[in-house]
């Protein structure tokens, strides 16, 4: 039996239609069968593309990828909201609520005229707001499912705040350099336990000396992948064109090739 479309009068209304034609009794079985558990996987997928489309500069993917996220935000919502617990509309209320209280420079009379003054007001206002777990340390909020370059940048940021900091930038560069210095000496063993033991804090390390110099790790590796990335398929697509099989290809010539898009910068 078809179903009515949802209200085109309000999008987000729309929306909520929609997914309550989904969810109801004469939806669809895979939706129906959907609960907050069950989504995160695909939340996850949702998010990293949406990232991917921010990276793309491209509107028409963000505006997409944006819609999917919003679609999991008020199918999720719409969950809950069949236990009892609250709907899309109490999650919209009560977030607007919270950022018009962590703006008290904005809405309120406080002042605050640098960007480093609101951050600072901002995690002391969520610190005063969060309400107090058993056992709660520093670094537990720091989700140990994030990928780990973003964690670890996360983790130093939340230590700075109580003043254990990395040391200044030109310290850290010759600290870097002590951890370079012996994983080079582990890279020569061959050791397997010993690059692993050596690389961890290397990589930690530039984790740190990339926030005091004002840079996200996580973005500037994204960055490098995307373009090694674009390099390689066109590489390929040139070879191809040769009538020439990545496969068969000796190395040498794929590296050469992947090297001249290297120097032409898009």
């Amino acid at each position: 039996m078809n179903q009515p479309l949802p209200s085109n009068e309000s999008p987000f209304q729309g929306l909520r239609e929609l997914i309550a034609t989904l969810r109801g009794e004469n939806g669809c079985p895979w939706d129906r069968k959907q609960t907050p558990e069950s989504m995160r996987v695909y939340l996850v997928e949702e998010m990293y593309e949406l990232l991917d489309a921010l990276e793309s500069d491209e509107p028409s993917a963000a505006l997409e990828e944006l819609g999917d996220v919003l679609f999991h935000v008020f199918f999720l919502s719409c969950m809950f909201e069949e236990r009892g617990e609250f709907t899309a509309m109490d999650v919209a209320k009560a977030n607007t609520e919270k950022m018009i209280a962590r703006h008290p420079h904005v809405f309120g009379d406080d002042k605050a005229k640098t960007a480093e003054e609101v951050r600072a007001r901002w995690h002391q206002f969520k610190k005063n707001q969060q309400k107090p777990k058993p056992e709660k340390r520093l670094l537990d909020a720091v989700p140990k499912s994030m990928p780990a370059l973003m964690r670890a940048y996360r983790i130093i940021e939340r230590a700075s705040r109580v003043g254990v900091d990395r040391p200044p930038l030109g310290a850290g560069v010759e600290a870097l350099d002590q951890k370079w210095a012996g994983l080079r000496q582990a890279f020569d063993s061959g050791d397997k336990e010993t690059i692993s033991e050596k690389l961890g804090p290397f990589l930690f390390e530039l984790s740190g000396l990339s926030r005091q110099a004002g840079v996200h790790p996580e973005n500037c590796l994204t960055r490098a992948a995307n373009e090694f990335s674009r390099c390689f398929s066109h590489a390929e697509e040139e070879l191809k064109e040769a009538g020439k099989d990545l496969e068969d290809v000796n190395p040498e010539e794929i590296n050469r090739t992947i090297k001249k898009y290297e120097e032409e910068k898009p």
